[in-house]
């Protein structure tokens, strides 16, 4: 089967009519990829391609030409003195001693062998520098993403635009698999040509061991901001002296987010030092860049930030992401397991694929009743470490209002409180349990249900299995 043709012979055609008439050639956009490689060829045609979006087209037709010299000389002389050299054809079918019709026939031709040529470029243009963008990334930690159809739908609506929102927040609770889908929507990106360039900035210090266990990696210091900026200048590559201030360096920064469209990734933003200046200072460098955030707290409160709460697998998409992994990992006994066995993992721990990940660990040791009652009771080291991972900070960093409200929504089941029923069953003031909700919701540490009008507040499953444990504990 033939490959798709990227650039028509039309738009070949038009590009040198305009070269032609010196006006700015309005560029396929599949050309995108290859004006990024001309501009980076400074010995050859970088200094062409800087001058602006004519120059900058002459060059990619330019470089065409060049490589067409070497198949179809003849038919690169011709496009070039009628094009570039902007001689009238007459004066070029005497020059090269044809007629009329064999001029026709011939330039058609070499149209169409250009056309190929620049395809050909644009095809390894953009290999390399998906290539490049890609080697930014981290290895993906998963092989099929399962239950994210509705928020990759929305999030790559929102990313792949070109107007705002500039700034994205993919926030939820630790463990439901933000970073995942977060380098899965940039892989995608890439595979497009909305975006110049991709970085990903991260302070993850925890992973998930093949024993089902939580991992700390020890030694990494916690992102902060001029880290931020450093590991920009350095993934862009942007020129700098060896005794580069901090501040020279924000402005290069700034200044290439504001030329050219770029995706910023920023992974667990909460471990970044001085939260409240992050995101004034990304404002100062979005349009046309993007930025892309995880974060287990929600940015609901920050004007200009579309924040979207990644919430649980539901019970189908477990059952499929449980015997995805035991398939992974030859665990045929698991994948082998009927819907009424895996329903059992699902009741204790809901849709947490990273609590989920946890189980089919420690069942690779212990029966199924037995690693779901020392996971309820808290007496493994999995249950200790997923709690800690998911929520000790957070249940740390609370007043005795906000403990008091989050133990309350315990009693709230599946369908959730109103804010006069939490407040009844709180024992609290009015003003105290909205404040409280307010710093809750912003937690991650409470769902937000029903509609515009009825608005009902309850717990994740493993929420409240962290909370009945620290009733317990009192």
């Amino acid at each position: 089967m033939a490959e798709q043709i990227i650039i028509s012979e039309e738009q070949t055609s038009a590009a040198l009519q305009l070269w032609h008439e010196g006006e700015t050639a309005v560029w396929p956009l599949a050309l995108l990829r290859l004006g990024l490689h001309i501009r980076s060829e400074q010995a050859l045609y970088g200094s062409l391609a800087d001058t602006g979006p004519a120059a900058q087209n002459r060059a990619i037709l330019s470089l065409g030409l060049d490589k067409l010299r070497t198949t179809y000389p003849e038919g690169e002389e011709l496009l070039r003195q009628r094009y570039e050299h902007r001689q009238d054809i007459l004066v070029i079918t005497n020059s090269m001693n044809m007629s009329r019709s064999s001029f026709f026939y011939r330039q058609k031709q070499a149209i169409t062998e250009l056309t190929e040529i620049l395809n050909e470029l644009e095809k390894e243009a953009r290999l390399d520098w998906q290539e490049q963008m890609i080697a930014r990334l981290e290895p993906p930690s998963y092989t099929t993403l399962v239950g994210i159809e509705k928020p990759y739908q929305v999030l790559s609506s929102v990313l792949l635009q070109t107007d705002e929102p500039f700034i994205l927040c993919l926030d939820g609770l630790g463990g439901l698999g933000k970073t995942a889908l977060a380098d899965y929507l940039v892989r995608q990106a890439i595979a497009t040509v909305r975006f110049d360039e991709v970085a990903w900035v991260t302070a993850k210090q925890t992973h998930l061991s093949t024993r089902g266990r939580l991992q700390i990696d020890s030694g990494r210091p916690a992102l902060t901001f001029p880290m931020l900026i450093d590991e920009l200048t350095t993934q862009f590559d942007l020129p700098q002296s060896f005794n580069g201030s901090q501040l020279h360096k924000q402005r290069l920064v700034r200044h290439h987010l504001q030329e050219s469209p770029c995706l910023i990734v920023i992974d667990n933003l909460e471990t970044v030092a001085d939260y409240a200046a992050l995101i004034p200072e990304l404002r100062k460098w979005q349009n046309p860049s993007k930025f892309l955030i995880t974060s287990r707290l929600r940015l609901l409160d920050q004007p200009g930030v579309f924040s979207y709460s990644l919430t649980e697998l539901g019970e189908t998409a477990v059952y499929q992401l449980i015997r995805q992994e035991a398939s992974r990992t030859g665990f045929t006994d698991l994948e082998k397991a009927s819907d009424n066995d895996l329903r059992q993992i699902y009741q204790i721990v809901g849709g947490n694929p990273l609590a989920i990940k946890l189980v089919i660990g420690q069942l690779r040791f212990h029966s199924l009743p037995r690693v779901l009652t020392r996971l309820t009771a808290g007496q493994n080291e999995s249950s200790t470490g997923l709690f800690d991972y998911i929520y000790q900070e957070a249940w740390d960093s609370l007043d005795e209002t906000s403990q008091t409200t989050l133990l309350a929504l315990t009693h709230a089941g599946d369908n959730g409180f109103t804010l006069e029923h939490l407040i009844e069953v709180a024992g609290l003031s009015p003003s105290s349990v909205e404040r409280a909700v307010e710093e809750l919701v912003l937690l991650s540490l409470v769902d937000l249900r029903g509609s515009l009008f009825d608005r009902r507040y309850s717990l994740h499953r493993l929420t409240e299995m962290f909370l009945l444990q620290m009733l317990d504990e009192r």
